[in-house]
């Protein structure tokens, strides 16, 4: 059996929990989830798990719950292992007992595992550090046939944002290493879970790798999550809370950082605090597609930047948006049914099939034996590029729209230069009323009903004359205006405006096998 075991923590962990037991659900066989009564530092905190479960719907018969109690000071028996711990910081009592409070909820694990058989593969890490889910199969196999090691499984270093990740001095990507591991029952028995994940040198440590090279981000670190708040409620409460260090700024521990409210952005400093760290921009298609499907997930990892604050998909006040209402399908010719997606060949799929009807999703008119929904799916920064053509381009078909906007920003499209019209266009996309057709720029998924329906035929742009047998002519909107032209803070704003295609791409593309 594969199990993935950590410790919970209610005040800062909801969303992680979720994440991690949603992401990983599927390649494990349990879970063991530990909840103490008390904070690292000591404060008394209540446990919240079972009420967390039940609301986000989570597979208890999966789960192995530990309930577990954390004494007063007074009664702690402080181990050598909780000074080596504490480090730089071994004669701060504070410290020292906080490392013991964190040992002892991490060995609690152990007392989930009763049942278990000597050769059951454990994976272990904190709340926020959640392995790849396509790593896990595999490197349990590897855990299995070599229980004579430990497999430390490294991760991205990703800090307050889930698209930002610290780096080091040299530009080096940060590396998570020594936290997370695979290792069997009998292993753990004999060494500890503090013990393995601290990483004491005698211990039979390995790292997967490949080539005989080490293989790197295996899933993610995601460190110091969630708005301000949340950041000061984890330094008020986690083992480092009394720790001082002489890598932190101005800083002499974690309870003055605490109280920072930190803007996070691009090459500005990492909220761990230390100032060999800076933060740099981490590709959101490395993350999983789960964080974009789960709203409160993207909230929590993915915070809106500025723009984005500002900009809401919204209904236009086109006929199209009010009368006929999207998400809107088709039966094109008594067989296929056809979500439209404006600006992915709707219009040549409309002409080639006058006879279509549209289909009614609230009555039993559709018929899930006809086969999975068709969509056609376009990169949403070529279906961008196309869109925006189409406004600010002089003669192109939505150009008089692209005039009454730029009149709005007190500016005569015709006299803009082509870098005046992107720059200007990215700049007030927030303020551009709904009155315009705008929902050419929505999302591809905003116009599929993913609620109704659980699996789709996707069907790129590119092989839509092949797969309707219809005669398509690609780009056919007269272009001024590239990919190329785009900052790269653009094509960035764009990747986040757009995660959710990506995200919808990743779960439904067709099996290429």
């Amino acid at each position: 059996m594969i199990v993935d075991c950590f410790p919970f923590f209610a005040p800062t962990g909801e969303e992680l929990l979720k994440l991690r037991v949603n992401l990983l659900k599927d390649v494990v066989d349990k879970f063991i989830i530990v909840e103490s009564d008390k904070t690292h530092s000591g404060k008394p905190v209540q446990r919240k798990f079972l009420e967390i479960a039940q609301k986000h719907g989570l597979p208890m018969e999966k789960i192995i719950y530990v309930e577990h109690h954390i004494p007063e000071r007074e009664d702690i028996v402080v181990e050598k292992i909780d000074k080596i711990n504490a480090g730089v910081n071994k004669d701060n009592e504070d410290s020292v007992y906080a490392r013991a409070r964190e040992r002892m909820q991490k060995d609690a694990v152990m007392e989930g595992m009763s049942g278990f058989r000597d050769n059951d593969v454990f994976l272990y890490g904190d709340a926020d550090e959640i392995i790849r889910p396509e790593n896990v199969k595999w490197v349990a196999r590897m855990a299995l046939a070599h229980q004579e090691i430990i497999l430390k499984i490294p991760l991205a270093y990703l800090q307050g944002r889930a698209d930002l990740r610290a780096y080091n001095t040299d530009d080096s990507p940060v590396v998570w290493w020594k936290a997370m591991f695979f290792a069997s029952k009998k292993q753990i028995m004999e060494f500890s879970i503090n013990k393995i994940r601290c990483g004491s040198m005698h211990l039979p440590i390995r790292w997967p790798t490949h080539n005989n090279r080490v293989i790197q981000d295996m899933g993610w670190h995601f460190a110091w999550m969630g708005d301000s708040d949340m950041r000061k409620v984890k330094a008020d409460s986690f083992a480092h809370a009394f720790d001082n260090f002489d890598w932190m700024e101005d800083v002499k521990g974690y309870q003055d950082y605490a109280n920072w409210d930190m803007h996070l952005t691009e090459e500005g400093p990492a909220p761990d605090g230390n100032i060999n760290h800076k933060l740099k921009r981490y590709g959101i298609e490395n993350l999983p597609s789960i964080i974009f499907e789960d709203e409160s997930l993207r909230d929590f990892l993915l915070p809106p930047t500025d723009i984005k604050e500002e900009f809401k998909f919204n209904k236009c006040d086109c006929f199209w948006c009010q009368k006929l209402k999207f998400p809107l399908m088709y039966n094109l010719d008594g067989e296929r049914n056809w979500f439209e997606v404006p600006r992915s060949c709707s219009v040549t799929i409309k002409e080639s099939f006058p006879e279509r009807r549209q289909v009614f999703r609230d009555t039993d008119e559709y018929d899930e034996a006809r086969g999975r929904p068709i969509v056609v799916y376009s990169d949403p920064i070529n279906r961008f590029v196309s869109c925006i053509n189409g406004y600010l381009v002089e003669k192109q078909r939505y150009y008089h729209y692209g005039e009454d906007i730029f009149a709005s920003f007190g500016k005569k499209l015709s006299e803009c230069t082509k870098q005046e019209k992107i720059d200007l266009f990215f700049k007030h996309l927030h303020k551009i009323g709904s009155s315009h057709q705008l929902h050419h720029f929505h999302p591809q998924a905003w116009f599929v009903d993913t609620n109704k329906f659980k699996k789709f035929t996707l069907v790129k742009k590119e092989d839509v004359s092949s797969t309707f047998n219809v005669k398509h002519k690609l780009n056919q909107t007269t272009k001024e205006i590239f990919e190329q032209d785009f900052s790269e803070e653009q094509i960035d704003f764009l990747k986040r405006l757009y995660a959710v295609d990506y995200a919808f791409w990743d779960k439904y593309k067709p099996d290429e096998s």
